[in-house]
């Protein structure tokens, strides 16, 4: 404990912590409450925030975490360009800008207020949330065409929303003139406005009844507590540099392949992240801003290192980054970037949970270890329709089932199903009746997508497909534009790849006449001609009678499937998670019969010639394997290895077997056996879905096998 902790009550310091994250939490009551919004109310894409008089986060509301980093980069950017004695209270400004406030994409609107204490600027509250539109050449802001920042949006750079209490005119004719649907769009920016208003008030009372001081030595200690936990946290994990790649796919005009290459590297309680290596800046919407990434990056150490620990500034101090400039991970004007959090952003979040958890694995820590988990889906599956309908009344609907991907599975436990991101961690699905109240749509289904969870001795969580048709609309269009379309995310521990996530239109169908009849409908009851979408495609016309279904995947399995316990197979065939067929060609698992009892001994032939298949369709490892040292100790290093330590050194071995593999500190997957398989194969192989690319480089699902025994020890996705 430091001498300033020594100081003060640790009671009353976790008394006023917890009172200024209620803050937080009643200021996202308000946003609730006052939009009209299912973007808001439903899906819950908001956040809120309480900062010190730096931009340094004190409270955070826990709704969207990657909010964090674009809350920082607004304050710090209106400190920077606003004269402190130009700053009122009373005032508040609106920042949507990637390339100056660090926003995420410019539909996600941050209202900033500061906070006033007998006229000293004593802190800062937040707001944000995504609204409908903000002008630029697509409904919804999202630009899968835009060749530049120009075309996606009206960015405002942190500019005054309010003075002194009164609120802009100008500021209200500049949205009247560029927004679609203006009117509600600006009812949102007021709700958010109100948010700030009940922090601003509720912050002054705060400091009312404890003393400015005190507020200032509490806030400080809370920070000083949350860096600490978690520097001693990350020193729980070995000294070392780990490497990895990410590929980010089809920019929204080109079906290329983009690389996001990272180096975490962890030393004396601090991670540091460097992209150096990463491509430069694309012409399409993929690139994320700088503020963006810091939101990015602190999310995995939040949710799996320091799940338990207080989130405030404290975490950004134990956190150190190089992102290069004018690359794909620091975008710089004029390159577009509307979906770039959903784009890069979630691609450097499924490589960052891939490099944490092999690292939590080799952890002395029981808790550390227990926490690793394999990559969610970490894909937002958007999808916008907009138009006129009959009546001539525009719409504008961004489908927030867009948030139902698979989660990623745990050490102990299945992967959530419907789980979204993994940033999204209050967000939620919108009601199925109220988004037809809202838009002219009428849901055929929406149901969990069979198979879509990636395989393992713990599965991925399920994601979700749904149909809608049009109701009352002639003629609307249709964007799309999915980040995990043709590369599966990968598991982690032998666990196998989920899904990918696609669209399909249906036209000349019968779902009128279908409908008419009132009974639920199947995929298999609607005729029509299909058309598989792509990844990302703009402005697709919708007929009235089309049918549009998205699908969407699941996140990645943790452990060999032939590892998982043929009792819980039984019930994820019974449940519909994965079909019988991929029950045994997969899991392994012979039922006895028609029923859904294991037949033992016949589960245990299939695996042991699974593994057999396996191996016999590899090619062996190039590394020569060391010998098993002589009376050594165990340690496991999650599912798939021991290190093993005795004399001749540390190796690292086969958890089932026990077959010798490197020494430690040397590569252990050189000395497997490696298959390789086109994705699309693999995904179809396990009942799900990948989308092949025709286009070279080419994706593959790749297994790194147990030369002795043939376990998966590690299934990568490479792109080649």
């Amino acid at each position: 404990m430091t001498a300033a902790e020594q100081e003060v009550d640790l009671v009353t310091a976790e008394i006023m912590r917890q009172q200024l994250y209620n803050i937080a939490q009643e200021m996202g009551t308000v946003m609730i409450r006052t939009s009209g919004d299912p973007i808001v109310t439903e899906a819950v894409d908001f956040s809120t925030f309480i900062a010190d008089p730096e931009g340094g986060i004190i409270a955070f509301s826990g709704y969207m975490t990657w909010h964090a980093g674009p809350a920082r980069k607004s304050v710090q950017h209106i400190l920077a360009s606003v004269p402190r004695d130009e700053i009122y209270p009373g005032d508040a400004f609106i920042c949507n800008d990637p390339y100056t406030t660090g926003a995420c994409h410019p539909p996600d609107v941050g209202i900033v207020r500061p906070i006033f204490f007998e006229d000293e600027l004593v802190a800062w509250c937040w707001s944000e949330g995504h609204i409908l539109d903000v002008g630029g050449m697509s409904p919804g802001g999202f630009a899968p065409a835009a060749i530049d920042c120009y075309g996606e949006a009206l960015r405002f750079p942190g500019i005054k929303f309010m003075e002194k209490g009164k609120v802009s005119e100008d500021v209200r004719r500049l949205i009247d003139a560029n927004f679609r649907l203006a009117s509600r769009n600006y009812n949102d920016l007021r709700c958010f406005l109100a948010a700030t208003s009940v922090g601003e008030r509720r912050v002054v009372d705060l400091i009312a009844r404890h003393g400015l001081a005190d507020f200032r030595r509490y806030v400080d200690v809370n920070t000083s507590l949350s860096e600490q936990t978690l520097r001693d946290r990350i020193t729980k994990l070995p000294n070392k540099t780990v490497v990895g790649k990410e590929n980010i796919e089809h920019n929204g005009h080109a079906n290329d392949v983009f690389t996001v290459r990272c180096a975490m590297t962890v030393e004396d309680g601090v991670i540091n992240l460097d992209f150096t290596g990463t491509d430069p800046q694309t012409d399409g919407f993929v690139n994320i801003a700088e503020g963006a990434m810091w939101g990015v990056a602190v999310t995995p150490l939040m949710l799996m290192l320091a799940p338990d620990v207080a989130f405030n500034e404290g975490f950004f101090k134990c956190l150190r980054m190089n992102l290069p400039e004018a690359s794909l991970v620091n975008v710089q004007m004029p390159a577009p970037s509307s979906s770039g959090h959903m784009e890069t952003g979630m691609h450097v979040m499924k490589l960052l949970t891939r490099m944490l958890s092999e690292l939590m694995a080799e952890s002395d820590d029981p808790f550390v270890r227990s926490h690793a988990m394999a990559p969610f889906h970490d894909g937002w599956i958007g999808g916008v329709f907009a138009g006129a309908d009959d009546d001539g009344n525009q719409f504008v609907m961004l489908d927030m089932n867009g948030g139902g991907a698979g989660g990623g599975a745990q050490t102990m436990v299945d992967g959530m199903d419907a789980a979204g991101t993994l940033t999204q961690v209050s967000n939620g699905l919108p009601d199925i009746e109220l988004n037809e109240l809202s838009f002219p749509v009428h849901y055929l289904w929406r149901r969990l997508n069979t198979n879509s969870g990636g395989p393992g001795r713990f599965r991925g969580g399920q994601g979700i497909d749904f149909a809608w048709t049009s109701d009352g609309v002639s003629l609307g269009y249709e964007t799309v534009f999915s980040s995990c379309w043709q590369i599966p995310p990968a598991g982690v521990d032998g666990g196998f790849p989920g899904s990918t996530s696609g669209y399909q239109l249906i036209t000349n169908t019968n779902v009128v006449a279908l409908t008419a009849d009132r009974k639920p409908l199947t995929r298999e009851s609607i005729t029509g001609d299909v058309t598989d979408l792509d990844g990302k495609q703009a402005n697709v016309p919708v007929r009235r009678g089309d049918v549009f279904i998205q699908f969407e995947g699941g996140g990645g399995g943790l452990g060999d499937p032939l590892t998982r316990d043929p009792r819980l197979v039984a019930a994820d065939v019974r449940d519909r998670y994965i079909d019988r067929a991929v029950a045994e060609a997969v899991y392994g698992v012979v039922f006895k019969g028609d029923s859904l009892d294991a037949d033992s001994a016949a589960t245990e032939r299939r695996r042991a010639d699974i593994r057999k298949k396996r191996l016999s369709e590899s090619t062996p490892g190039a590394a020569k394997r060391p010998s098993r040292p002589s009376g050594g100790a165990g340690r496991p290093v999650g599912f798939s290895l021991t290190l093993v330590s005795g004399q001749g050194g540390t190796v690292y071995c086969c958890q089932q077997c026990g077959e010798p593999l490197a020494e430690v500190g040397k590569d252990w997957r050189t000395a497997c056996a490696r298959r390789d398989r086109p994705a699309h194969e693999a995904a179809s192989e396990q009942g799900g879905w990948a989308r092949e690319r025709t286009e070279s480089p080419k994706v593959f699902v790749t297994e790194f096998l147990c030369p002795g025994c043939g376990a998966a020890l590690n299934v990568s996705t490479d792109v080649r």
